[in-house]
């Protein structure tokens, strides 16, 4: 069982997230909130495997911040990273935190899921730019 601590600062985005992999046969969110500055002490508390945290969150907290903070302390944990902003950077700081994987708000759910299950398996999905300049991924797996 993939055990999920989500943050996510919008509330009807977040609770859609705690429906979607709540249904999942292997999946289970068991905690899920706001500010990313909660994120490492409920990774301990749960016992998660996985948390997927949005970049910016509330009261400016950062899901980087989290993330490389989790990795840190719980390196088996694994970390995606969402956002909607399509700022180079993020990527940029996300693969210095030890991210695991990174995806933008614009991909499907069925895609989402997808990208969590691959990176539980030891994959990386990462964006790049194309000649078209759209944000796509790709998925490789993750080097030890």
């Amino acid at each position: 069982m993939i055990r999920i601590v989500l943050v996510e600062d919008q509330a009807m985005l977040r609770d859609s997230l705690v429906c979607t992999i709540n249904a999942q046969q292997d999946m289970e969110v068991v905690a899920a909130f706001a500010n990313a500055a909660d994120a490492l002490e409920a990774t301990r508390r749960t016992g998660a495997t996985c948390a997927l945290l949005d970049v910016c969150t509330e009261n400016d907290s950062s899901g980087i911040v989290a993330a490389r903070l989790i990795k840190e302390e719980m390196p088996d944990v694994r970390v995606v990273i969402m956002t909607g902003l399509p700022e180079i950077t993020f990527v940029d700081g996300a693969r210095k935190a030890g991210v695991d994987s990174f995806v933008y708000k614009n991909v499907g759910t069925g895609e989402l899921l997808g990208i969590i299950r691959s990176t539980m398996e030891g994959y990386s999905t990462f964006p790049w730019r194309s000649s078209a300049s759209s944000p796509t991924a790709w998925s490789f797996p993750k080097s030890r």
